[in-house]
């Protein structure tokens, strides 16, 4: 049935971004859809209402449940607004190791997360640095203070003002803190 309705073009966008994401070709994703090509083409342009089983396929084949088909409009967006100073308090618990933070913001979708903490470290309850490694990708503005960020095997020193950014599969975290306190912030990616 023909549609040309603000829910299907809202669908066909979602569609389109979707596919888009994760960087198949309309060819691809009606293979692995079992949909045809000129389906997702009149959906993704917003000139059909396609029936529950066709945006379950398509849903199924981009692995996201079929509500991202329908959650994802320009209309519709998660935005967050911190205040200077502010945040969400939160804390960070590793064996000899703990520190306070404020999560500045957090969004996650399909595509991936995002993650962006101000972070306060006194040298006195360093205790044992906490290390990560993960997938995605690393920023680190310092704000205030001197230390020494491990990076895989390199050694960073890092004063006010600088920034280090880097692939996070890397081995990573700060080393040493070495001056009576350090404030930084941090942005996390990860993919999907």
């Amino acid at each position: 049935m023909a549609g040309d309705s603000e829910i299907d073009a809202a669908v066909g966008r979602a569609l389109h971004r979707l596919r888009q994401e994760r960087t198949m070709t309309v060819t691809e994703l009606a293979s692995k859809a079992n949909v045809s090509m000129a389906m997702i083409s009149r959906i993704e342009n917003g000139h059909v209402s396609p029936s529950l089983n066709t945006l379950q396929s398509l849903a199924d084949a981009l692995s996201v449940s079929i509500m991202a088909l329908f959650s994802h409009s320009e209309n519709t967006a998660d935005v967050h607004h911190v205040r200077a100073g502010d945040g969400l308090p939160s804390r960070r618990v590793t064996p000899n190791h703990a520190h306070d933070y404020l999560l500045l913001g957090k969004h996650a979708d399909p595509g991936g997360s995002f993650q962006s903490a101000r972070i306060r470290i006194q040298q006195k309850d360093s205790g044992t640095l906490p290390s990560y490694q993960h997938e995605g990708h690393v920023f680190i503005y310092m704000i205030e203070g001197q230390a020494t960020y491990r990076c895989g095997t390199q050694m960073f020193v890092m004063a006010s003002g600088d920034t280090l950014s880097f692939d996070a599969k890397l081995p990573h975290g700060f080393a040493e803190v070495r001056s009576p306190a350090i404030e930084f912030i941090t942005v996390s990616s990860r993919p999907a």
